[in-house]
């Protein structure tokens, strides 16, 4: 219970602090764990906002990789994995992966050292599981000293002490009573910058005594004292190199990126149209709009112009004095800039007596939002200080329905129905029972039939071209049914169906939103999903429901089912802070293996697109029983082409790194859920985006 009280009152306290940056000395620099740190020791630097890193280590007690990712100026998370070599017995490696997260408690000073408090497998009870407080200084320029006390792991080696009582053994299992129990121990380090500006030097003093790695095969640790050299290149590349434990050498290369620097200058294309504004003594006249062929002219027309600048009118009505346009922004990254684009277009080509534009803005064949401008408003406001906000609260914002209220509706021509494409696709397998470092590449050929505007046809097939995923696996002997542990038993040989699903996406009311799924939804299960959803476009927070009966599919046999079935379902909250570009989700349900419980989700979702997320599942299934990890959890990373280009795009990359053959907490892997397809098209993100309207 004390640790569970030196937690909370841990956190509440740096929630409360304000965000600052770091503004003493040279460059945070990564320690060869792939966080912010000297080498094997943390230090109370903390990378820019937003820096995202990958890294790849190895050195004499193993290997793996991590993802850092700076969530706040003063929060750094890491999703680790590594193999321990020689762990229970010779030969024998121990697959950890991990979540680790620092707070930064106070700021550098003058004077004042930076103070920071952090987690290595955090909430677990692990044998890597250990917990720190680190002091930070910069002295001068050139030189950063730090020194903390730690626990867990990073109190094994020369304690002083256990001032929060015993810990208990470890067993692997998710709890509090561990953190900042058992013994304490003292590390410090210190870091150089050379004058070669790329070059930084280190030298620490461990409290890890890496006791379970002594135990069994070559390794050995004959010195406390560890050496290090980091090198960068340029902003995006650091290499490092170690000596440890006197006795060994080891190595890192990371990767970084950051959403605030884009690799090119933005947005190099054709610039917006001007705004025109109407003479005071413009026509008020609407005979015009009494002509139904001149009505519908004036629609092909501008949905034809439109369509070049990647905005599809999916329904239209114009009168005499306002426009409807249903739209699908397949080109602009942020919406706003869309809607601007668009009423830009639309004040300088439509008659002068239509005095109001209602854009409703589509996700697939979904209508979202409805953004209504009046044209005076517009013209008012462009090329005027405080555009921005002034043309933000001029809109009024609601719900849309899910189609054009009234007569006299204007649809396009049915076009191609058809469509299809290829695409790489890389799976990894960071962790399994047995394996680690897993990888296979494929290539997708994707296809869509569109029968109706709600109902389509949607098929995926796979074909593996190398790689080494489930190479030698064995059947899993889970107690659980085997819902994933034995997913590397699927014949990925030859082509694989991994989708054939007929698909129904309907509107029930202008802020529930409904989907029905049927046939082959991924590629271990078959059933029926089906999906509603309540989210007002007006508030930032919606409710959602799951349900789904599913059969699981053959190994071998593309198209052939086993006999396990279930039901599996979930409610759902969604929340879009509206701080810091923070979002949450909690999913409470039945998962694949009958287990129940709760999925926590949280994501940094920057206005350029990129997006980090993190989940945790704990579900009523024993920590013994639940698979690798003993609970649930995962990372991944969202990178937007224009982020990489000099002009507008939607398309993205897409890299999740998860456990791999977990049977508790394991769900299905629907391709197209409702709020992730919406989600982006509330005033929240519109808000919050709006900058981009008049670019």
């Amino acid at each position: 219970m004390f640790a569970r009280i030196r937690v909370i009152a841990i956190s509440t306290l740096t929630l409360g602090l304000a965000p600052m940056a770091f503004a003493q000395g040279f460059a945070p620099s990564f320690g060869n764990l792939g966080t912010t740190g000297i080498i094997d020791m943390p230090n109370a630097a903390m990378q820019p906002d937003g820096e995202t890193s990958w890294s790849f280590f190895g050195n004499g007690a193993g290997s793996g990789g991590t993802l850092n990712f700076q969530i706040l100026p003063n929060i750094e998370a890491s999703a680790r994995f590594i193999s321990l070599d020689d762990w229970s017995a010779p030969g024998v490696s121990f697959a950890d992966n991990a979540l680790d997260i620092k707070f930064r408690l106070v700021n550098e000073g003058d004077i004042r050292p930076a103070l920071a408090v952090g987690f290595r497998d955090f909430l677990s009870n692990g044998p890597t599981g250990s917990e720190y407080i680190v002091a930070t200084k910069s002295i001068g320029q050139n030189l950063r000293v730090s020194a903390g006390v730690g626990w867990g792991r990073l109190g094994s080696y020369n304690p002083v002490g256990t001032p929060f009582g015993m810990r208990p053994p470890v067993d692997n299992t998710l709890g509090f009573e561990q953190m900042f129990a058992g013994d304490a121990a003292l590390f410090g380090g210190v870091e150089w910058q050379t004058p070669l500006k790329a070059l930084v030097l280190k030298a620490e003093y461990s409290s890890d005594n890496y006791s379970g790695e002594q135990v069994f095969g070559s390794f050995s640790r004959n010195s406390p004292f560890n050496l290090g050299a980091e090198y960068r290149i340029g902003e995006r590349i650091s290499l490092g190199a170690y000596y440890n434990y006197g006795s060994e050498l080891g190595f890192r290369l990371s990767l970084s990126g950051n959403p605030n620097r884009p690799i090119t200058a933005q947005d190099l294309g054709v610039g917006p149209a001007p705004v025109n504004a109407r003479p005071a003594d413009y026509s008020r006249d609407t005979s015009w709009a009494a002509v139904p062929v001149v009505r519908k002219k004036m629609m092909e027309l501008l949905a034809e112009a439109l369509a070049e600048d990647g905005l599809i009118v999916k329904q239209g009505r114009i009168s005499g004095n306002r426009l409807d346009l249903y739209i699908d922004n397949t080109k602009y990254s942020r919406q706003p800039m869309a809607v601007g684009r668009l009423a830009r277009i639309l004040a300088g080509s439509t008659p002068p007596s239509i005095e109001v534009f209602s854009i409703v803005l589509m996700a697939g064949e979904l209508p979202t939002t409805r953004i209504e401008i009046n044209r005076a408003d517009l013209e008012a406001q462009v090329d005027r200080p405080n555009a921005g906000p002034d043309s933000f609260a001029a809109a009024s914002f609601s719900s849309a329905p899910f189609s054009i209220e009234g007569e006299d509706t204007w649809t396009p021509e049915a076009g191609r129905r058809f469509s299809w494409g290829l695409s790489p696709r890389i799976p990894v397998n960071l962790f399994s029972a047995g394996s680690i470092g897993e990888i296979d590449l494929l290539v997708a050929a994707n296809a869509k039939y569109r029968v109706s505007r709600s109902f389509a046809l949607n098929m995926s097939v796979t074909q593996k071209i190398i790689g080494n995923i489930g190479e030698g696996a064995a059947p899993s002997t889970s107690p659980l049914p085997h819902v994933r542990s034995n997913a590397a038993l699927y014949d990925s040989s030859g082509p694989v169906v991994q989708r054939l699903t007929a698909d129904y996406q309907f509107k029930l009311a202008s802020s529930l939103y409904g989907r029905v799924s049927a046939g082959y939804l991924e590629r271990m299960f078959g059933g029926v999903d089906a999906e509603l959803l309540w989210k007002p476009s007006t508030r930032n927070w919606g409710l959602g429901a799951n349900l789904s009966y599913v059969k699981q599919r053959d190994f071998d046999d593309i198209l052939g089912f086993q006999t396990y079935e279930t039901f599996t379902g979930f409610a759902s909250l969604y929340w879009n802070t509206g701080w810091n570009d923070l979002e949450a989700q909690v999913d409470v349900g039945r998962y694949l293996a009958g287990d129940w419980g709760a999925t926590f989700s949280l994501s940094r979702r920057f206005t350029n697109g990129w997006e980090v997320s993190g989940y945790m599942t704990l579900t009523d299934v024993s920590f013994t029983d639940f698979g690798d990890g003993n609970f649930d959890k995962g990372i991944s990373l969202r990178i937007p082409f224009d982020w990489t280009l000099p002009f507008e795009s939607r398309s993205a990359t897409t890299l999740s790194l998860a456990g791999y053959g977990n049977d508790g907490g394991a769900r299905l892997d629907v391709a197209n859920r409702l709020y992730p397809a919406i989600r982006g098209n509330d005033t929240t993100d519109l808000y919050e985006t709006w900058g981009a309207y008049w670019q």
